[in-house]
């Protein structure tokens, strides 16, 4: 075992956690669906229970949006709270990850000459929102090559403090990268940051649920994280944390009614809101956990690091992290044979290609040059579907 508790060689997949889990998912069997970390997929119980808190809204609409929204957001707020490791009134509830690092940004009273620092691995939309606050403010937006393969977590820490300076304000970082699928080092980050005044906001999408997280022994600033990807709750549920001595500074992207009349006070009003996917959010937590959390998440690492362990050998390619998986949760990105881009104008092309033909959804990822596969491991997967995928790769490969 490493250090980490992660197997060095994983030689077979996890044995399901119960038959034909899948089913418990409104997913269409007709394709092979490995792209849960994307947007993730509502279970149909939960589903339910989302129309059913909907339809209950509905019903006395003026009643529980003014009136009772805090009775249809607390029993939620309260499980979240004990499942992320935080306090219920130090977050509030946003759509997505993306919302919360907007939020954090267009709060932040940037001046002219600071420098706000990220990585290569940065989701592209946070990417994005970085550049807009920057081209606003003046301040300076900086991304800090961490190159592949990646060998030790330390890489990550010494390329980001070799480029902090008296100018940086605030670092934005991944625990868990989107277009890579590692695991970044944020503990020792917030040390560094600390240390030097800097504040780090996390972004933590894929968090919840694929890590027994306790954000506020993290040490960062600002956290926010996805419940709509592992816990499975409906799209649009996810939360933003803020420490303490900044919840005063920090509003939501929609400023409305409550303004200046508490931190989560102003984040349950963010207008007329459809406030059923936050109010199962804490059902969706309970539904996986019927499972075991520690069950799920050991099955998913194991498939996981096995479907990785499986394509590198079958496409015979070098991983882009350590052996031992140690940088690895639910998901494995692993490079694509060099045949794939000799055929295929653009990484799209081929994941249309793996759709139309193969019946795979899976995204194709174009990082440092070079293209990617990058696939989930969720209850409902089974290994046949990852032997499904080696298989088409090569066959494409074949025909270049």
């Amino acid at each position: 075992m490493s250090s980490t508790g992660h197997p060095t060689v994983i030689a077979a997949p996890p044995a399901p956690l119960a038959p034909r889990l899948d089913r418990l998912w409104a997913l269409d069997p007709s394709y092979t669906f490995l792209n849960h970390g994307s947007f993730g997929a509502v279970p149909r119980a939960i589903r339910e229970a989302f129309i059913a808190v909907q339809d209950r809204i509905e019903g006395r609409p003026i009643e529980f949006i003014d009136r009772r929204i805090q009775e249809v957001i607390l029993p939620a707020r309260e499980r979240v709270a004990a499942f992320l490791g935080i306090a219920p009134d130090s977050f509030g509830f946003v759509t997505n990850a993306t919302e919360g690092v907007n939020a954090v940004l267009r709060s932040l009273d940037f001046r002219p000459g600071d420098q706000m620092l990220t990585t290569s691995h940065v989701y592209n939309a946070v990417r994005n929102a970085m550049k807009y606050r920057g081209r606003q403010t003046g301040a300076e937006y900086v991304e800090v090559s961490v190159p592949l393969p990646i060998h030790r977590p330390q890489d990550v820490v010494d390329a980001l403090v070799a480029a902090m300076n008296p100018r940086t304000r605030l670092v934005v970082v991944d625990q868990i990268t989107s277009p890579t699928a590692l695991i970044f080092p944020v503990e020792q980050l917030a040390r560094e940051c600390r240390a030097r005044n800097i504040e780090l906001l996390v972004d933590g999408a894929h968090v919840p649920g694929m890590l027994d997280v306790d954000v506020d022994a993290i040490g960062c600033t600002y956290w926010t994280g996805n419940l709509h990807k592992w816990p499975c709750a409906p799209k649009g549920s996810a939360v933003l944390w803020v420490a303490p001595e900044r919840r005063a500074d920090i509003h939501p992207v929609t400023i409305s009614h409550f303004l200046d009349q508490g931190f989560v006070r102003e984040f349950d009003w963010q207008g007329t809101r459809d406030l059923a996917a936050w109010a199962v959010s804490g059902q969706a937590i309970d539904f996986m956990g019927q499972f075991g959390w520690d069950r799920v998440r050991a099955h998913n690492r194991q498939m996981a690091a096995w479907a990785h362990r499986l394509w590198c050998e079958r496409w015979e390619v070098e991983p882009i992290s350590p052996a031992d998986h140690s940088m690895l949760g639910f998901m494995a990105t692993v490079p694509l044979p060099a045949e794939i881009p000799a055929r295929y104008a653009t990484p799209m092309d081929f994941q249309k290609a793996l759709y139309a033909e193969d019946r795979i959804e899976i995204p194709i990822i174009d990082f440092g040059g070079r293209w990617h596969a990058r696939a989930s491991a969720q209850v409902y997967n089974r290994a046949e579907q990852y032997e499904q995928l080696a298989q088409a790769v090569l066959e494409h490969a074949r025909r270049a």
